[in-house]
């Protein structure tokens, strides 16, 4: 098996998705830190072997592996192959923000802080009706849409706003027939409610 992993390490790369490579490498970096003597240099390259993502060690010739969200080890300290747990028993994973929209839209479940990460579809003009709000809709990864109403009285408008641009937010979701709405993207001056923010082409 050894032969066949250094070869494909060395000869071959494969383009993945960006949520499985980001918690790979998270999980490959803590079992450098935290287990040196195992897997060393720190910072190599990770690669694709059929459905592994992986990371070979010259110095120590071991290897950390994940499939699906599971984590294996491999070198003759672990007489082979060795599977050790799963992603979640190392490192605390980043959610999956678009899944939570999703459950809260088709749930019809309003008033829950959230975060996400989407691109501008629409922008809308200002709403100057009392407090005023910068309104554009963005579209999530996942191809739903989400409209952020920023209320502009009490935190920055974002003045160069464009189709396409990068948005990442953390405020209140609201329901309603139309769709869904994120509002509280601010701080709030009373201090009773959690403070939001808008961040552009991040």
């Amino acid at each position: 098996m050894r032969v066949v992993l250094l070869f494909v390490l060395y000869c071959f790369s494969f383009v993945v998705s960006a949520d499985r490579l980001s918690d790979s490498n998270q999980l490959f970096d803590y079992a450098e830190t935290a287990f040196p003597q195992f897997f060393s240099p720190a910072g190599g390259s990770t690669y694709e072997i059929d459905d592994y993502l992986v990371r070979h060690y010259p110095d120590t010739d071991n290897y950390v592996g994940i499939k699906a969200d599971e984590v294996f080890v491999y070198g003759d300290i672990f007489n082979g192959l060795l599977k050790v747990g799963n992603i979640a028993d190392f490192i605390e994973l980043e959610p999956d923000y678009d899944e939570i929209l999703a459950e809260l839209y088709a749930s019809g479940t309003s008033d829950v802080q959230v975060r996400g990460v989407g691109t501008v579809l629409i922008i809308l003009a200002d709403d100057l009706q009392g407090s005023r709000h910068q309104r554009f809709i963005i579209e999530l990864a996942s191809g739903q849409t989400l409209l952020i109403a920023h209320n502009i009285d009490l935190a920055p408008k974002i003045n160069v706003l464009s189709l396409g641009d990068a948005i990442e937010f953390f405020g209140e979701y609201e329901w309603n027939e139309q769709g869904w709405v994120i509002h509280w993207t601010h701080y709030d001056p009373a201090g009773k409610h959690e403070d939001g923010w808008v961040l552009h082409d991040t």
